[in-house]
């Protein structure tokens, strides 16, 4: 399964958003927090992704195994708040994914500037893992 439009960040990466960053989320179509924009994709053997990294400004490809994932949440928490995002969270939500090493990725997938394909996604990641 490909999805070609996502936008991903890592737990740790919050604490690097400025305030610019937390105000460009607020504005009208704006893209949610995120660290990195481009494909991910889910296979037998994990998580692939590959894009734009826009902390250091440089395309990037990194992949986790399947068997480091934890965990997977659909919804806001702690660190991914209603708070980071304009709308207060009514019209989407991250997908969470938990690893054993305790940096939690955040995924906002097919983003239009209002709503997110999160909630048909989840479904699918969720037989994905079983």
């Amino acid at each position: 399964m490909i999805v070609k439009n996502s936008f991903l960040i890592f737990k740790k990466d919050f604490k690097h958003r400025t305030w610019l960053d937390w105000i460009q989320s607020h504005i009208m179509y704006a893209p949610p927090p995120f660290r990195f924009k481009g494909s991910v994709t889910f296979d037998a053997n994990g998580i692939s992704f590959v894009g734009f990294d826009i902390f250091h400004d440089t395309e990037v490809q990194f992949n986790i195994p399947k068997n480091e994932i934890q965990q997977l949440y659909h919804g806001y928490d702690e660190t991914f708040s209603t708070f980071q995002t304009r709308g207060s969270g009514t019209t989407w939500a991250p997908i969470r994914f938990t690893f054993a090493h305790e940096n939690p990725l955040y995924l906002i997938s097919e983003f239009n500037g209002i709503y997110s394909a999160n909630e048909e996604l989840f479904e699918e990641l969720k037989m994905w893992l079983t």
